[in-house]
């Protein structure tokens, strides 16, 4: 039996054209609509050797049981084909050519060759165009035979929140182009979408097909909308083997849903519970790497296992492919993430997290292993622009403190330093943002309100009540009397021990400090987690800029506030110390329950939206 690995895909939308380097690099081709195939012209060389078009040869060996690999190209002209490998020396990449042979085309043609036996990270193929050329299309295909198939049904599971524009174009393109083709992948792959505003705007006959369902929820967050999305793949007919956790804000190809059916199918029985991770690329700038798989860092901060930037160059590709992915602590974000439902069963769903963490625990709960592979992937919005105080503070502390009771492992301290101990807490506290610094003793007071508090589901409510507390940013044409350099907010200046000195002394000027001795503000700060103690020390305001929306917001010293805020973190800490163990134990205790699907059940209301879905 014939199987295609991996399609050649084209830049064929508008979207992709700034960025066809994702697909194919040296020279630029013009994608006929019509024919459906770049067009060339002569004396060019046009390389596929890139992100999304490059084969793991590596990682297709060690991971599946794929026999001989071929590469079929359908194609017209008159070129020489050049078949390359490639692996890393040092930081760069070195090429070993496979095989070349000159071809003479005066029609569209199909050509076959087989990938010769190597050790190659990544393979890929060249064109040296001695006339105008046409590439329709290929891939690269192996023979296997039916007892080397893995039974294989995958769900894909996307929870949406007014992201109506994304959330239309993804379903549409899934049906189109995956669902619609009739090919192994397309017959047994399926769709649960899980509206979390409850069919305010979208309808259940916009988005149902063939394999698509619809299912209305009030707003649990990712959690809650992936856990739904979870329970409905299971209990489809046929049940699913595998739940793809996808984002609703992002851009997919279908060739990525489609490369992870074909591991999945052909995966060796040693990686058969192993996730497949796909990475964040930004949706922002389409050839700028992010993350597939991070890891919690020593400081208790999050960071991606693999150096994130442009991924055009072979050897930025070929170090992706080969970086190692088993750091203690990693997890998988499920922006893009394949779960077997085997683990799901054995382990439970999520935690009621609400969002933020919720991937992460979920990780580490099970002791998650991970596939990655150049070319399964999204775009998603970089973090930047969507920073909130709410979210990665109060979110993002509160949970880990509840992920790590249900998880003991150690994290704690390193955690806690981030948050409350010497980390952000005293950051936001300096440069007078008393409401994050507030946020943060807010996660811990309501971690040690116990399980009971995160089992009620008030979770829309309380995101309104707080998300208020976050920075009023406005454009920064208000402020053009004050002549911010956006440019230098991401630039640490070098700091006077005196001013070092006497900023701790009087933690920023807060203590002991006149207020007609502080210097006239309002200073440039990054309204993110980058910290320049000295642009803001011993100034009377500052104003924290988002560079990348053109925002700010001014914030002034206030002893009084400053005081009150302190106060609270002295209270809470001592309340933490005298609690926390207990509380954990209640966590602990629970844990199972709360990842339950007696708990989501309950939690969901399942049986209320499933009638009415029933009724309509």
């Amino acid at each position: 039996m014939e199987l295609k690995l991996q399609n050649l895909v084209f830049p064929d939308k508008e979207e992709y054209t700034d960025y066809h380097t994702l697909f194919y690099k040296n020279a630029t081709g013009l994608y006929d609509r019509k024919e459906k195939c770049l067009c060339f012209a002569g004396l060019s060389a046009c390389d596929f050797a890139a992100y999304l078009n490059a084969f793991s040869m590596r990682k297709w060996r060690k991971h599946t049981k794929a026999g001989k690999i071929f590469l079929k190209l359908t194609v017209e002209g008159h070129f020489d084909l050049v078949l390359s490998g490639y692996h890393r020396i040092e930081k760069s990449a070195k090429r070993v050519p496979l095989f070349m042979k000159e071809y003479d085309l005066p029609e569209k043609t199909q050509i076959v060759v087989e990938v010769p036996e190597n050790k190659e990270t990544l393979v890929g193929f060249e064109l040296r165009m001695f006339s105008e050329c046409r590439i329709y299309g290929g891939g690269y295909y192996t023979e296997a035979t039916e007892s080397d198939l893995n039974e294989v049904r995958l769900s894909i599971a996307t929870t949406t929140f007014k992201k109506e524009d994304f959330i239309r174009k993804n379903v549409k393109m899934i049906k189109e182009e995956l669902l619609a083709v009739d090919d192994i992948a397309g017959r047994n792959t399926y769709l649960h979408v899980v509206d979390n505003d409850n069919g305010r705007v979208l309808t259940r006959e916009e988005i149902e097909g063939p394999h698509v369902f619809y299912h209305r929820s009030k707003n649990v967050g990712g959690s809650g909308g992936f856990t739904r999305g979870m329970i409905e793949s299971i209990e489809q007919k046929p049940k699913a083997t595998h739940v793809l956790l996808m984002d609703d804000d992002i851009v997919v190809l279908a060739e990525s849903i489609r490369r992870t059916y074909m591991l999945l199918l052909l995966v060796k029985e040693k990686y058969k519970e192993y996730f497949i991770s796909g990475a964040m690329l930004y949706y922002e700038q389409m050839d700028k790497f992010h993350e597939d798989v991070g890891f919690i860092g020593t400081d208790g901060g999050q960071y991606p296992s693999k150096t994130p930037g442009k991924i055009v160059s072979t050897a930025a590709m070929v170090m992706k492919e080969e970086a190692k992915t088993k750091k203690a602590d990693s997890y998988a974000g499920w922006w893009y993430c394949c779960i077997p439902v085997s683990v799901i069963e054995r382990n439970g769903f999520a935690l009621p997290l609400f969002i933020r963490v919720d991937d992460t625990e979920f990780s580490l709960r099970n002791h998650a292993k991970f596939i990655t592979m150049n070319g399964i992937c999204v775009w998603h919005m970089g973090f930047v622009l969507k920073f909130n105080y709410f979210m990665e503070y109060y979110q993002v502390f509160r949970n880990f403190l509840i992920a790590e009771a249900c998880n003991p492992s150690g994290r704690r301290r390193k955690i806690w330093n981030r948050f409350a101990g010497r980390g952000l807490f005293l950051t936001e506290i300096l440069r007078f943002n008393y409401n994050a610094a507030e946020l943060i003793v807010d996660a811990v007071n309501d971690y040690l309100k116990g399980p009971a508090f995160i089992e009620e589901e008030k979770c829309e409510e309380r995101l309104k009540k707080m998300s208020a507390r976050n920075a009023q940013m406005k454009y920064l044409e208000e402020f053009q009397d004050l002549g911010v350099d956006i440019d230098s907010i991401y630039t640490e200046d070098p700091r006077s021990l005196k001013d070092t000195i006497l900023y701790k002394l009087t933690f920023n000027g807060q203590l002991f400090w006149p207020h007609r001795w502080l210097r006239k503000g309002p200073a440039p700060i990054a309204h993110d987690w980058f910290y320049n103690p000295q642009r803001q020390t011993l100034v009377d305001s500052v104003i924290a800029v988002n560079p990348y929306a053109y925002t700010g917001e001014i914030r002034s010293l206030d002893k009084k506030r400053f005081r009150e805020v302190v106060r609270y973190y002295l209270q809470t800490v001592r309340k933490y110390k005298k609690m926390h163990k207990a509380v954990d134990r209640a966590y602990y205790n629970r844990r199972k329950y709360l990842t339950s699907y007696d708990f989501w059940k309950k939690y969901l209301e399942l049986d209320k939206y499933r009638q009415e879905e029933n009724q309509g």
